[in-house]
């Protein structure tokens, strides 16, 4: 008899665990708190789109037209790249340029064909310079194309 009161005992005590477990689970949803849900997701890239390979460099125009001196002194020059390039190698006579921004070109399915590189060549000193710039190609047949200009600052 004594074992099967403590059987009793033991069930009860497994039932008043079980219950009381749920129990502590209620009591952590407070309907006071905020809540935060998704609802009607759209997921949208405005950025280019990969249709192919890309292009390979085919042509390279130092806008002669649009360099300018700006505020700080620096030369600036801009670059046309039809295609894609990398190791784009800028010089100003012997000094390397340092590159500073680019604009991209897109088709109307907004795929990049083209680039307009600027290149900051340093202070601007009275006197002809030389500008030379080369590309190459991502891809295949990873030629280089290059162009050189001869520009003149004067007071």
């Amino acid at each position: 008899m004594f074992k099967r009161l403590r059987r009793i005992v033991a069930l009860m005590f497994a039932f008043v665990m079980i219950f009381s477990t749920t129990a502590f689970a209620a009591e952590n949803d407070n309907s006071d708190e905020l809540k935060i849900t998704m609802e009607n997701v759209e997921y949208s890239y405005d950025g280019q789109v990969s249709k192919a390979p890309a292009a390979a460099v085919s042509s390279v125009t130092i806008v002669s037209e649009e360099a300018y001196i700006n505020s700080k002194g620096n030369v600036i020059i801009p670059v046309y790249i039809v295609g894609y390039g990398h190791n784009e190698i800028a010089k100003w006579d012997a000094t390397k340029a340092k590159y500073v921004k680019d604009i991209t070109y897109t088709r109307a399915d907004r795929v990049v064909y083209a680039f307009k590189q600027y290149w900051n060549c340093g202070k601007a000193v009275a006197g002809k310079h030389t500008f030379k710039f080369s590309t190459t190609s991502i891809n295949s047949p990873w030629n280089t194309v290059s162009a050189i200009a001869q520009f003149k600052i004067s007071k």
